[in-house]
């Protein structure tokens, strides 16, 4: 089941396109089981969607920019072509992120609430920097990198950290399952929607969406939600 909305509301991405991803029974379906922020009790996929994933691929506004994170395992992710979306490996660990990235995704990492990454830190030879949203009040997705935002840029030579936030933050980072940020508050609302208003048919829904957009447009994919095929 496919949200979309034209111009988000969300402080951090601030007005541009998003959608979220719901399975039609359960919210959690199309996101892997195996993602370390998955709360337990929640249905999870076992598999990557190939249909919904080609569309994703295609769902670029026309003369823009769409990107999205997934927590499936980066070998698992395409390394898009010029004109795709990019799809950022979503890591549990820097570890992990560095290994996404030699194999040539990009990649971002959750860190634990509280953490400094401020200036950034070098990790096995590669970079790790905050997202600047988390920096500075007021900016957003809309404003960064000029306009072509970091995590839209396929071909980075760093890593993006997020800091866990949301009611479930205290999680991250620690072996336990869940911290994900879309667990509660207005993106959990958003994506609990979807399963209600959401379309049936993401696949095709997803492509129109992104090319009903005005030229130049940014577009987020998956506020919440994932690639996974739902049971």
């Amino acid at each position: 089941m496919l949200k979309t909305v034209a111009v988000s509301a969300n402080r951090k991405t601030g007005p541009i396109a998003v959608t979220y991803r719901a399975g039609e029974h359960q919210t959690y379906a199309t996101c892997p089981k195996s993602c370390g922020l998955h709360p337990a009790g929640e249905q999870g996929a076992e598999l990557v969607d190939p249909e919904y994933l080609a569309a994703l691929l295609a769902a670029v506004p026309r003369n823009g920019q769409a990107w999205t994170y997934s927590h499936f395992p980066a070998e698992l992710l395409p390394i898009a072509k010029p004109g795709e979306t990019v799809i950022n490996a979503s890591c549990d660990n820097m570890l992990d992120a560095v290994l996404a990235m030699d194999a040539g995704r990009p990649a971002v990492v959750a860190a634990p609430a509280g953490t400094d990454w401020a200036g950034g830190i070098e990790y096995r030879g590669r970079r790790f920097i905050q997202c600047p949203a988390e920096l500075a009040e007021g900016f957003t997705c809309a404003q960064c990198g000029g306009g072509r935002p970091i995590c839209a840029r396929g071909d980075r030579d760093f890593v993006v950290v997020f800091v866990a936030h949301g009611p479930s933050a205290a999680k991250v980072g620690k072996a336990i399952p869940g911290g994900c940020y879309a667990a509660g508050g207005p993106a959990a609302i958003a994506w609990h929607g979807a399963r209600k208003t959401g379309r049936a048919d993401d696949a095709a829904a997803i492509v129109e969406f992104a090319r009903s957009l005005p030229p130049g447009s940014l577009l987020r994919h998956h506020i919440a939600g994932d690639i996974g095929r739902a049971a």
